[in-house]
C-alpha cells in the first residue's frame, strides 16, 4: 500500500517555472493544480532560474530518484538519516544539509521518499523536520511505502 500526499503553498512564485515540469493535473485538489499549473509554465525570455530540489531518504527508490533529478540537470540537496547513503549523491555534485528543515529551507520543493508512516511524521514534524523549514512559495511532497 503506498501513501502519497503532496502540498504546495497557495503563493508559488512565477520563478518556479520550468518548461519540462508535466504532472497530470486532474489528480490534484484545486489549490494543488494552480501551484503545478504554476510551476509548468514556460519561461519567457529565461529569466526564471532553476528550480531547487530537496530529497529526504535515500533508500531503494529516493537515492535513483534524486540521481535522476541531477541527470536532468536540476540542483539537488539531500539528507537522510543514515548519512553515508548520501555520499554517492554528493560525488555526483549534490549538496548536503544537517536536517530536513535546513533542506526545505534551502530548496523551491522538497521530496521525502520514506519507508514507513512513522518515519514520515518523525522526518516532517520531529525535531529539525521538514515543517519547520517550509515557507510560502515552498512545495512538500511526502512519499511512503510500508
Amino acid at each position: 500500500m503506498a501513501l502519497f500526499f503532496s502540498t504546495f503553498c497557495p503563493r508559488t512564485p512565477a520563478t518556479l517555472q520550468r518548461a519540462s515540469l508535466s504532472v497530470r493535473l486532474s489528480s490534484f485538489p484545486a489549490s494543488s493544480r494552480r501551484a503545478a499549473t504554476i510551476c509548468s509554465q514556460i519561461s519567457n525570455g529565461g529569466l526564471a532560474r532553476e528550480l531547487s530540489v530537496g530529497f529526504l531518504g535515500l533508500g531503494i527508490m529516493g537515492s535513483p530518484m534524486a540521481r535522476n533529478l541531477m541527470k536532468a540537470g536540476y540542483a539537488v540537496t539531500v539528507w537522510n538519516r543514515t548519512k553515508s547513503k548520501c555520499d554517492h549523491l554528493l560525488e555526483l555534485g549534490a549538496k548536503y544539509k544537517c536536517s530536513p528543515s535546513d533542506v526545505a529551507a534551502y530548496c523551491d520543493v522538497t521530496f521525502a521518499m520514506l519507508a514507513d508512516p512513522q518515519s514520515a511524521v518523525e522526518v516532517a514534524f520531529g525535531e529539525n523536520g521538514a515543517a519547520y523549514g517550509i515557507s510560502p512559495g515552498k512545495g512538500y511532497s511526502l512519499n511512503c511505502f510500508p
